[in-house]
């Protein structure tokens, strides 16, 4: 993803914005992650192939604290692009921090010897359709006198594109902002941004910019930002960016009926002498229309001779 994963990751970084995902997807919007008892985990991980070790980087996961006890470990990770081995890529992460975990359990690492789950979310932020599936059996083919025996694995898939306004509304941080602009930019549906204020303005903005192209959010902010003590909104962008465009389009929109006007004018100044030539009988009107590079007949309709 580059700069698109880069921009993803330092949004999701934020307790306050991994809480809210994690809320707004599995807990359909109730407040059962809070952000001060997260932290962070680590998101790389080895594995053996070939005969090297290799490492593979998990884009965000924090553990789910309760006091000093370890509830869970949660892992985001990002797709742009549909990627039919997904499920590949998540069991391999997961299966690797349960590997962490059985490590620790056997070493005498662990101070209470428990296991925990592991879940990871997959969102993703792209415009054409996931025709993908979001399971294990969808990777392979597997002969059905052997399917009973092979266990599926499931993701936690979301994407935004599919992400309702009703769901979009169960955000609370800054995340609302992004899922509220992405659903409009892949769907094509009228932008309403709400009037909900940053939190980390310019980690939503560079994600704007990078994934739309579109920097006319962040310069906005730019400029009002350092007259403005309070919060401010995509709402309040959003409408000064229109009112701008808008008055673009009716400056330009003089300006082109002012240079029609002229042609008009000038148009009319041109037929009117050459009328006045054909009348004194200096040039014939087959003369004047060809200077007017018009027919005969139209430049006698245009420039009013009856003659």
């Amino acid at each position: 993803m580059g700069e698109k994963d880069k921009t993803t990751k330092t949004l999701e970084s934020y307790n306050s914005v991994f809480a809210d995902i994690v809320n707004g997807f599995l807990f359909d919007g109730k407040q059962i992650v809070h952000e001060d008892e997260l932290i962070p985990a680590e998101k790389e991980s080895q594995f053996k192939t070939g005969g090297k070790i290799l490492s593979q980087e998990r884009d965000v996961s924090k553990f789910w604290m309760n006091m000093n006890i370890r509830i869970a470990l949660i892992g985001c990770e990002n797709q742009s692009i549909p990627d039919r081995l997904m499920a590949l890529r998540v069991i391999g992460y997961d299966g690797s921090d349960y590997k962490r975990q059985y490590n620790e359990i056997i070493s005498g690492e662990s101070k209470d010897g428990k296991c925990y789950p592991v879940v990871t979310l997959v969102i993703y932020f792209g415009k054409q359709d996931w025709n993908y599936g979001t399971d294990l059996y969808s990777c392979m083919d597997i002969p059905q006198e052997l399917k009973p025996f092979v266990n599926n694995y499931k993701m936690n898939f979301y994407s935004l594109k599919d992400t309702t306004p009703d769901k979009i509304e169960k955000f609370r941080s800054d995340f609302k902002i992004i899922a509220e602009f992405f659903y409009s930019l892949n769907t094509g549906a009228k932008y309403h941004p709400s009037d909900q204020k940053f939190r980390h303005p310019q980690e939503v903005l560079d994600m704007i910019d990078v994934f739309a192209d579109d920097s006319r959010f962040r310069d906005e902010y730019n400029k009002i930002n350092e007259d403005k003590e309070e919060g401010i909104s995509m709402c309040e962008l959003y409408d000064r960016i229109m009112m701008e465009g808008e008055a673009r389009g009716m400056e330009k929109g003089m300006e082109k009926g002012m240079e029609k006007g002229m042609e008009k004018g000038m148009e009319k100044g041109v037929l009117k002498t050459l009328a006045d030539l054909v009348k004194k009988g200096l040039i014939t009107v087959v003369q004047a229309a060809e200077q007017a590079d018009m027919t005969v007949s139209e430049f006698r309709s245009k420039a009013g001779l009856t003659v």
